[in-house]
């Protein structure tokens, strides 16, 4: 029963990392890490209440460079990542006057609409102590640290959404019905024993999982994302699961009745539920379960007997042999 678990699981971990894979070269294709850093300074820049200071920012040329280009069905091409120096040079630019510098914190502040959320906040800065144009800056890159710290946290709960579709979808394509997978490993000795060979190798061999996702700063265009993707699902370790349970599409698994249909999407929602977990989750429920079932192994080397001493409490110590 342990074999058929550890199966489940590697076999969960496996469609994880081709889950997390695909989403990362989407984000990459789609823009969505662009477009959460748009909606992130539409917060700091308080776009709502004056859009003028977020459109300077945008059209600031230092931030046109950074840009993603355009792509089909790319919603921002915003670049995936901004760095806290390049924000507050950017802003800075953008407050002074023309032609002017800025020669004291005053040149951020004057320049902007009085009674405007953005004047408020950048004179809260000011009244906590930053007076100098260098501290003030500072005070500026922490500003924006804190916010776009906020929106990872958009851009992770955006992607734990799309994952359970990610993973619905791979659950369809390869057949990967987890009622079925539980009853391959349940009834085939050598199926099981294979996975679970496989799995204790994989985790022998790593300390983590890791994928080979694009960096933040990457554009994926159309074709890239179609690479990566069929790179990810001819990974050696998911095909050789593949083909030991069997996964995959058969005349015979087309010709079969409503009832196995429903009984097949509720395995497969069921999957998707387990790739949305992620494949870090899968990997320590993994290492825990192997490592449980090692240490329940009794050393080899020891002999089928031991010796119990008994104490009845009266002096009188007894020896008994008996059988382990």
């Amino acid at each position: 029963m342990l074999e058929v678990i550890i199966g489940m699981i590697f076999t969960f971990m496996l469609l994880s990392l081709l889950g997390t894979t695909l989403n990362e070269l989407m984000s990459a294709w789609r823009g969505w890490r662009g477009f959460y850093l748009d909606e992130a300074l539409k917060r700091l820049l308080e776009f709502d209440d004056n859009p003028a200071v977020f459109n300077k920012f945008k059209n600031n040329p230092m931030y046109r460079q950074l840009m993603q280009h355009a792509a089909p069905l790319r919603i921002s091409q915003s670049p995936a990542f901004l760095s806290a120096q390049n924000f507050s040079s950017i802003l800075s630019n953008v407050l002074k006057k023309k032609d002017g510098a800025l020669k004291s914190v005053d040149d951020f502040i004057k320049g902007l609409p009085e009674g405007s959320q953005l004047r408020e906040v950048l004179e809260q800065f000011k009244e906590e102590g930053h007076t100098t144009v260098e501290a003030y800056k500072a005070r500026l890159q922490t500003w924006f640290d804190d916010v776009m710290y906020q929106a990872s946290g958009w851009y992770k709960r955006h992607l734990q959404f799309v994952t359970f579709f990610v993973g619905l979808g791979i659950a369809v394509v390869l057949n990967a019905d987890s009622f079925q997978i539980y009853s391959h490993l349940s009834t085939n000795a050598n199926a099981r024993q294979q996975i679970s060979a496989m799995a204790k190798n994989y985790m022998g061999s790593r300390d983590s999982v890791t994928t080979t996702n694009p960096t933040p700063q990457q554009n994926l265009s159309t074709g890239q994302v179609v690479s990566g993707a069929q790179k990810a699902a001819n990974d050696a370790e998911l095909r050789t699961a593949y083909n030991i349970l069997g996964l995959g599409w058969g005349w015979n698994d087309v010709t079969v009745g409503y009832k196995i249909w429903l009984a097949r999407l509720l395995g497969w929602l069921v999957t998707a539920l387990a790739i949305s977990l992620g494949a870090p989750f899968w990997f320590d429920v993994l290492k825990k379960i192997i490592t449980i079932q090692s240490t329940g192994t009794a050393p080899s080397g020891t002999t089928g007997s031991a010796q119990v001493i008994i104490n009845t409490g009266s002096g009188d110590v007894s020896q008994k042999t008996v059988d382990k």
